[in-house]
């Protein structure tokens, strides 16, 4: 990789994201403890505490999941270098030879690509702004998400690429 350009990393931190996923948690958690550790039943038609632990250590693992989710995304003089981790293990590399167009915009991630995340044509995380590149050979397009759209913008003008 030469000499980078643009960095950026982001993670799922939207406020209703997180109160659903530490909400469940907390749910889950008092169930624990009121069961396990002090005895009293938990609902109507409890589960074994067995169960009620392998459910605890199941939300952990999913929240651990989803905080660390993460898309990084740098720009060189190469390309755009894309990663979403844990989904990509190596460095996508969209060379700037096979791109015929970008364009930094506001984009519907709900109505356009079905919400956030890894998407058909799009990688993102949250927001409503975003990194469109269109390639040479016209078969698909790839939008990529981003926080910080004038950042972008300048080094795509300083290469050329806007």
């Amino acid at each position: 990789m030469s000499r980078i350009l643009f960095s950026e990393t982001q993670y799922f931190r939207q406020w209703w994201l997180l109160g659903l996923v530490l909400g469940l948690n907390g749910f889950i958690l008092f169930g624990l403890v009121s069961q396990v550790f002090l005895g009293q039943v938990f609902g109507d038609k409890p589960m074994s505490n067995t169960g009620l632990v392998f459910v605890a250590i199941l939300q952990t693992a999913f929240t651990l999941f989803i905080l660390l989710q993460r898309l990084s995304v740098k720009i060189d003089e190469e390309g755009i270098h894309v990663r979403f981790w844990p989904y990509h293990m190596q460095w996508k590399l969209y060379r700037w030879e096979n791109i015929s167009s970008c364009e930094v915009k506001k984009y519907n991630p709900v109505s356009e690509y079905g919400g956030w995340g890894l998407r058909a044509g799009a990688y993102n995380v949250s927001g409503n702004m975003g990194l469109l590149l269109t390639f040479n050979d016209g078969r698909f397009s790839q939008m990529i998400g981003t926080k910080k759209p004038e950042k972008i913008k300048l080094v795509l003008e300083k290469l050329g690429k806007i």
